[in-house]
């Protein structure tokens, strides 16, 4: 009896004041550090553990003087260095980007939709880099158009004619969604990086795989259209998501290196009933039906690890999940500091980017990033939607907090 207390109490000495569990480990796997998280955040000494959001402007698509400038919608955004926030439309008449100051206020617009130099005929996807450099892809004429931040044409880089998103990176070199069709398989797109001459090609991230949907005998309702946010490019680094390996991030450098993995514990969502209905309507066409696609489309038990992801300037990832806050458009994301620890959590208003559907345009729209957030110099810019349907650019200043 005595032997048996005696034993209780060591164990019990060892729980309380024994090592502790740590919410990350860092393991490493052919020659790769992985930063392994937990559920939960992890809380560092010094390091900010949460994050309290103050309004300090808006710029309402709603209001008459933003209206007479042509912006039906936003179809994308990006900031600069100084606080200039660039705000696409693609439904616009002339020009494709609007300038704002950084307190709000309209300055000009730029880049003419068309087939002349400097001019966009079809977008792919857009950035402003660390030079204050605006990269657009423009799948019409295989380019990537360099402008200034006043829209004065710099240069223009030919592309591969099966790149379907590319942007020009620091190092000089390409990153690009390729477009490979295999008979009989599909249709893949998978991550590359390329020399301006196209000599040396890797791959990043193997492609994500669309079906066909005429052959295929059965099609997954979560896998029906490409992921627009393919990878987030911040302190010469590319953060690339990886859905196909779970919750997890590959860090590459600006060469293509693989110098880190993020990796991290969550909790599964069941498949949201609105995203089903909203995909077999979807499907439910005179042309589908004549191949029954409709009745093909399955849906797996759960959503994926994660929906949307982003970096900021120096080099913190924010990573959008399936779990839902208190309003029906709310949702939780998950801060990473630049060493890949999850550090806190935060929500956001996911309403702004309901163009014409309900949450999970991933699945269906066509451009421009469908969850489109930015945070620079500290100042978080986001689409918040109001009751009236019109979008607004909402922008932030941010305080981190240690508790």
């Amino acid at each position: 009896m005595k032997k048996t207390l005696c034993l209780l109490l060591c164990l019990a000495f060892f729980l309380v004041c024994g090592p502790k569990l740590k919410k990350e480990e860092r393991i490493v796997e052919d020659g790769v550090e992985v930063v392994v998280n937990q559920l939960e955040p992890n809380k560092i000494k010094d390091e900010p553990d949460s994050l309290v959001l103050n309004e300090k402007y808006v710029i309402d698509l709603e209001r008459d003087d933003i209206a007479e400038l042509g912006i039906s919608d936003i179809t994308g955004f990006n900031v600069d260095s100084r606080g200039n926030v660039y705000i696409g439309s693609l439904r616009s008449s002339e020009n494709f980007i609007f300038k704002f100051d950084e307190k709000g206020k309209y300055v000009s617009s730029f880049c003419r939709i068309g087939e002349g130099p400097g001019e966009v005929q079809r977008l792919g996807n857009w950035r402003i880099n660390e030079n204050d450099e605006v990269l657009i892809s423009n799948m019409g004429r295989n380019l990537i158009i360099v402008l200034d931040t006043s829209g004065n044409l710099i240069r223009e880089v030919p592309i591969a004619s099966n790149y379907i998103l590319a942007t020009l990176l620091e190092s000089g070199r390409i990153l690009a969604v390729q477009f490979l069709r295999k008979p009989g398989e599909g249709l893949f797109y998978p991550i590359v990086i390329n020399d301006i001459d196209f000599e040396n090609p890797k791959t990043l991230r193997q492609g994500q795989r669309l079906q066909n949907y005429v052959v295929a005998k059965e099609l997954n309702g979560l896998e029906l259209s490409l992921d627009y946010a393919q990878w987030s490019i911040s302190d010469r680094h590319i953060y690339i998501g990886n859905k196909f390996n779970g919750y997890e991030f590959l860090v590459y450098d600006l060469n293509g290196m693989l110098v880190k993995k993020i990796r991290k514990v969550y909790t599964p969502v069941k498949v949201f009933q609105e995203l089903k209905d909203n995909v077999i309507k979807r499907f439910d066409t005179p042309s589908d039906n004549q191949y029954k696609l409709k009745d093909k489309i399955f849906f797996p038990n759960d959503m994926p690890p994660f929906q949307y992801f982003f970096t900021d300037d120096v080099g913190r990832l924010y990573v959008m999940t399936y779990e839902k806050g208190e309003g029906d458009k709310d949702f939780a994301y998950d801060i990473f500091n630049p060493d890949g620890i999850f550090i806190c959590r935060t929500i956001l208003d996911n309403s702004g980017n309901n163009l014409g559907g309900p949450p999970f345009q991933e699945l269906s729209y066509p451009g421009g990033g469908p969850y489109d957030a930015k945070v620079k110099n500290n100042q978080l810019y986001y689409l918040r939607g109001k009751e009236s349907g019109f979008q607004e650019l909402v922008v932030y200043s941010m305080t981190w907090e240690n508790h």
